[in-house]
């Protein structure tokens, strides 16, 4: 019951009884904790603080017993004066020395003892036959002088004349023999085997670089007393070898420690000049299980392990010795000959583009001796004499056991050096082995990759596929592959068309004789069609997705490989894929010269170019800077984010294919590629926005009379840099005044073509005809003028114009010059002098194949040239006029004539004018095209003119309709027309002949027919409009008439 005491408001109600106790426990709990893990921590010191001082303890006592026993053994020592130790006062005292002994306070004691064992040597080596107590204490002796001698020799003041001594007597065979007769392989097991444990090779070569002198030359020959010793106990435990060989593994002990201490690590000059051709006079050496040894050990390659092994095989190894293990010898050569490629010198920026320089790689970073070892290693490698024995191990059988090895060893020299072919003799002569090229192809299409569902794949299959490889399965394809492309290209460099296309008859009727092609035409058919899937693959792996559509897990079930990327493997794939590319070209070439495949035998159907949407493409050689194959993206600049994002795989894969191998894509989808470029560079620089709505433009005004003249002139580099812009022209008549007219772009067409006819005629003396009537730079340009390079550049400007501005000419060009514009390099070689000189290239080719004797000929090293009428001798090579052409020099004197014809001579003109079309079209496009599709870009197709498809896209004005009858008559005549006839219109209307690439719908103005006024007139026309002036003839008979009056004459506009 409640009593109201008039205090009506409600009051807040106040706990004074102090804080919570929910709040105290979750403190306590922490409290509880802090004070567990300090009682811990405690414990932990505490325990820690007994170990210290237990170990404290122990040392202090250690040390003090040590002391003691060293009084003792000094005492004894004080005692016995000078009267020496009996056996039982030796074993006492040897007791405490090994007890006590401290390399820095020891030494005399140590001296002293090993005195009185040299003194009971012969006591000592008989106890130990008999006792294991005294054989451990001779081995704990024997290491502790190893131990001396290594740290004394150092820098230590005293001798080591004794310790040396005391290892020479104790491990001495010849005297030991005597004692122990049938036991002594025993001794020296124990004792040998004990030092080898304890660092016997690397103490015993530090004592050899230390006391060894220096040597001008190498010798066997020892060039001190101490070094003869030191030579003696480096051979002694290999002399075991052949012994424990048939009984027991240590031999592999004593061989991988002198080895990895002796053999692998940097020469010295001591072991460079010495030792190691004192080991290869060695008769006894086991050379054999050494080879056997690092094979199944798995050392690591370093270069001075592979001079080693190349040092001692060129002494060691005799023909009836070398037969044994000759798979292992290559196994070793193909192991250890990857130290010559330092994979640390191999970074990113070293791996340039694959068309750059030809040098060695940069080995600036080995020192002046690793580079005078590695230069050793190589000279040894390309040895005559150490080929010939390759070859012979080839001979005997060309099993995969044989090959493997071998494609690895010829597989790092590639890679060592991009010139390779032509500097190793193994290489070279291995690329003219048509049966091992042969054979070796076979065994690329019989290594598989086994699956885990059952069944194999071919390697080659995989990676046609994209599918990464996993090592071991590319230990297994790369180096044979590799071997392959490089070795099939540099045979076939070499051939002549007549020697290239064999066909099954010829190779069943010469099976008697050599044949250097090794391959069928069939054959090479399928052997492209590999290589091209493989080239297709291999760019997939170049640049694969971002966003891979298999997981990681996905891949590691099914044993995928990780993605491993270093700079030597990258280095290792770049280079793969350079030379399975550069062969397919070869063989692409050859077809294009000699067509041996069938048609569309190249092209493939996986790459899809955007066609419908050609503007959206863009390739420039500076966009595809960051994407290097087999690297990802590297890091763009600020300029390269400026043409837009970063491409996509499935597009640098695309740009990839049309740098390398062009001719995989249709060649109306390159064109379609071609003129997007150029639309998306024309809208830089001639659109409006570009400019500011300003519409830049060159305007010149030229003379009929010398139009080339005033071009030359007003177009230089100096006055007009940029030739890409739109460009408004007026002529001068002969009278000297300006002829009426806005050039509105026919203009500027006319002037273009005129140009371009008058720059290459004969007449003016820039270009000459072939004997077929091609054109190409004339030789003897330098005669009638110095200046000449400023005018082929400009000759090559106002040609990229053409091509820029998508107008076609009709000059016919020879291949080989076309070839020297669209190749990566501008030298061409000897099978393009057909175009030039067929005549000289049949004589060529007839002096290859002579019979009798060259010298007969009295040909010699020069070429006599006629330039204007004055002849002059030059010389092939240096003192050429003293070098007769003999049997065994023609094939150079072939291919030094072909190159002066082909590329000497007109060097200068080739380079200047293709600078001059690269400065308006670059030459990374035009490189989408090979020459005889360049011809086709520059002056149109040789087919049939479409006369339905010129009627679709054809204007009509003045009057005149589709329907109307005049024009009805018309296309009715011209469709009677034959071809010749066809084409004649077109170039009456055109200026050209031949019809656009892609049809009518690409002519640039479209064809035009124009009502011409009274009947009496022939049809005229304006090239430069592509304008027909068609007079409205009562009929079709006279229509026809006159027609073909004015297209057979061959005038237009002056009929006007």
């Amino acid at each position: 019951m409640y009593s109201f005491e008039g205090d009506y408001r409600r009051k807040p109600q106040q706990n004074l009884s102090g804080a919570s106790k929910r709040d105290e426990k979750a403190i306590f709990i922490q409290h509880a904790q802090l004070e567990r893990l300090k009682r811990q921590q405690q414990r932990k010191r505490h325990d820690a603080a007994v170990k210290i001082q237990a170990c404290i303890r122990s040392f202090v006592i250690r040390k003090i017993n040590r002391m003691h026993v060293r009084s003792e053994f000094d005492e004894v020592q004080q005692t016995i004066g000078q009267r020496s130790l009996n056996l039982e006062e030796l074993v006492s005292q040897c007791r405490k020395l090994l007890f006590f002994y401290n390399r820095t306070l020891d030494a005399n004691r140590l001296i002293l003892i090993l005195q009185h064992f040299l003194k009971y040597q012969q006591e000592i080596k008989l106890k130990c036959l008999h006792s294991a107590e005294w054989l451990w204490r001779l081995r704990w002796i024997l290491r502790i002088c190893m131990q001396y001698n290594s740290e004394i020799s150092i820098g230590g003041a005293y001798s080591l004349a004794i310790p040396l001594r005391a290892m020479e007597v104790f491990t001495d065979e010849e005297v030991t023999e005597k004692m122990f007769h049938k036991n002594n392989d025993l001794y020296f097991e124990s004792i040998f085997i004990y030092l080898i444990k304890h660092r016997y090779f690397e103490q015993l070569r530090t004592l050899i670089d230390e006391k060894v002198p220096p040597m001008l030359q190498s010798s066997s020959v020892a060039p001190t007393p101490i070094s003869k010793c030191l030579l003696n106990m480096l051979l002694r435990p290999l002399q075991l070898v052949f012994y424990l060989e048939q009984k027991n593994g240590h031999y592999v002990l004593i061989l991988q420690e002198f080895c990895k201490n002796i053999l692998s690590p940097r020469l010295s000059s001591a072991i460079k000049m010495f030792i190691i051709p004192a080991l290869a006079e060695f008769p006894e050496f086991p050379y054999i299980q050494l080879i056997n040894c690092i094979n199944q050990s798995g050392i690591e390659p370093t270069l001075s392990l592979l001079y080693s092994i190349l040092s001692l095989e060129s002494k060691q190894v005799m023909l009836s010795k070398f037969k044994t293990t000759p798979i292992s010898y290559l196994q070793i050569l193909a192991s250890m000959s990857s130290a010559i490629i330092p994979a640390e010198i191999i970074t990113d920026e070293h791996i340039e583009d694959m068309e750059d320089s030809d040098s060695e790689y940069n080995t600036s970073m080995l020192d002046l001796e690793e580079g005078d070892t590695l230069q050793e290693c190589i000279d040894m490698l390309n040895e005559q004499q150490h080929v010939y024995r390759i070859l012979q191990i080839l001979d005997q059988g060309q099993d995969l056991t044989i090959l493997q090895p071998l494609c690895e060893l010829c597989h790092n020299l590639l890679i060592h050096n991009k010139l390779a072919t032509h500097k190793y003799k193994l290489l070279y002569m291995l690329a003219f082995k048509p049966e091992f090229l042969k054979y070796l192809w076979t065994a690329l299409l019989s290594v598989y990759q086994a699956s885990v569902f059952g069944g194999a794949a071919p390697l080659l299959q995989v990676i046609s596929r994209g599918i990464p490889l996993s090592i071991e399965d590319s230990k297994k394809i790369v180096p044979l592959l590799d071997v392959f492309c490089s070795l099939f290209s540099l045979l076939i460099a070499t051939l002549h068309d007549s020697e290239f296309f064999i066909q099954e008859s010829d190779q069943i009727s010469n099976d008697n004789t050599q044949q250097a092609m090794p391959f069928t035409t069939t054959e090479l058919v399928t052997l492209s069609i590999h290589l091209k899937e493989v080239c297709l693959g291999l760019v997939e792996l170049a640049f694969p997705d971002t966003r891979p559509a298999i997981g990681e897990d996905y891949k590691n079930a099914l044993g995928s490989p990780c993605t491993i990327r270093t700079p030597l493997i990258t280095h290792i794939r770049t280079h793969l894929f350079k030379v399975t590319v550069g062969l397919l070209r070869q063989l692409h070439t050859r077809n294009l010269r000699r067509p041996f495949c069938p048609p569309d035998h190249w092209i493939t159907s996986n790459i899809v170019i955007p066609v419908d949407k050609p503007q959206d493409f863009t390739f420039r050689r500076r966009r595809l800077r960051g994407y290097v194959p087999f690297q990802g993206l590297r890091g763009l600049t600020r300029e390269d984010l400026k043409e837009g994002p970063p491409l996509s795989a499935k597009e640098v894969r695309t740009l990839t294919l049309l740098r390398e191998m062009p001719f995989v894509i249709p060649f109306n989808d390159r064109v379609v590629v071609f003129q997007s470029l150029i639309y998306h560079d024309k809208t830089e620089q001639q659109g409006e926005f570009t400019h500011f709505a300003q519409k830049p433009s060159i305007q010149i005004t030229v003379r009929r009379n010398y139009l080339y003249e005033d071009a030359f002139e007003k177009l230089s580099p100096e006055n007009e840099p940029e030739l890409r812009l739109k460009m408004r022209v007026q002529f001068v008549n002969t009278a000297g005044l300006e002829e009426s007219g806005v050039d509105g772009g026919g203009l500027f067409r006319e002037f273009l073509s005129e140009l371009l006819k008058t720059s290459f005629d004969p007449n003016r003396g820039f270009f000459k005809h072939t004997k077929d009537n091609m054109l190409y730079p004339n030789p003897t340009v330098h005669l009638l003028m110095d200046d000449f390079p400023k005018h082929y550049y400009f000759i090559g400007r106002i040609l990229g114009k053409a091509l820029y501005e998508n107008l076609l000419v009709e000059l016919p060009f020879a291949e080989f010059f076309l070839s020297k514009i669209v190749g990566l390099q501008s030298d061409v070689d000897a099978h393009h002098l057909a175009s030039l000189d067929p005549i000289m290239y049949t004589n060529l080719l007839s002096l290859k194949s002579y019979k009798g004797d060259v010298t007969d000929l009295e040909l010699d090293f020069t070429v006599l040239s006629d330039e204007l009428g004055e002849k002059r001798i030059d010389e092939l090579k240096p003192s050429g006029a003293n070098i007769p052409v003999t049997n065994h020099n023609r094939i150079e004197y072939i291919h030094l004539m072909a190159d002066y014809k082909l590329n000497k001579q007109i060097r200068a003109q080739c380079y200047a004018f293709k600078q001059g079309i690269g400065s308006v079209v670059p030459l990374e496009w035009l490189q989408m095209f090979n020459n005889k599709e360049l011809q086709v870009l520059i002056s149109g197709a040789q087919i049939p003119v479409d006369v339905n498809d010129l009627k679709l896209h054809t204007n009509y004005t003045g009057g005149y309709t589709p329907d109307h009858p005049t024009i009805t008559a018309f296309w009715k005549v011209v469709n009677e027309f034959n071809d010749q006839q066809k084409s004649k219109l077109l170039k009456f209307v055109t200026s050209c002949s031949r019809p656009p690439l892609l049809g009518f719908k690409e002519l640039d103005p479209p064809f035009c027919i124009q009502h011409a006024g009274s009947v009496d007139r022939l049809p005229t026309s304006s090239t430069c409009m592509n304008l027909l002036k068609l007079p409205d003839f009562p009929n079709e008979k006279t229509l026809r008439e006159k027609l073909l009056y004015a297209i057979e004459a061959g005038a237009g506009f002056e009929l006007s």
